[in-house]
């Protein structure tokens, strides 16, 4: 084998083993969304079976969670600024306090546009304050406080 031949025969080495990579990658995220979407939607149905909401199927509860990410794609960013605004012009507790309303109204907001737009579900309006209050406390990211 020439030296011709020889990097010809790298070249298509370089590009198979680069495409198994690219491949490979794409298939360890698309699991990794799977398994995260998965944990999304089984504890989605459990919760609704517990609250007692109503929903067609099992699809209209997958279009559903991902109406709410939808959604909460545009509004979180907003969250974050105003968030970012208030922590720097109120003191500590009030901005804790305020930080606390804004996450739950963003909350709340993107649960109602979710299910106002989804005729197939059914979700009372106490409901909706009621996850909204759950979904901020499950997801509340203060960090730990050291012991005084």
């Amino acid at each position: 084998m020439n030296q011709k031949e020889q990097n010809e025969h790298s070249k298509d080495f370089n590009l198979r083993s680069k495409l198994i990579g690219i491949v490979s990658i794409t298939f360890i995220a698309a699991i990794a969304l799977a398994i995260i979407f998965g944990g999304f939607f089984f504890g989605m149905k459990g919760l609704f079976s517990i609250l007692g909401i109503t929903y067609a199927s099992n699809q209209t509860l997958a279009l559903f969670i991902l109406a709410c990410f939808a959604v909460g794609l545009i509004i979180d960013p907003l969250t974050k600024i105003l968030s970012i605004i208030l922590a720097k012009s109120l003191s500590l507790k009030k901005t804790a306090l305020f930080a606390f309303i804004l996450y739950f109204i963003s909350n709340l907001i993107t649960i109602c546009f979710a299910d106002y737009f989804m005729q197939s579900i059914y979700i009372p309006d106490i409901l909706l304050v009621v996850i909204s209050a759950f979904i901020e406390l499950a997801f509340d990211n203060q960090p730990n406080r050291e012991a005084a």
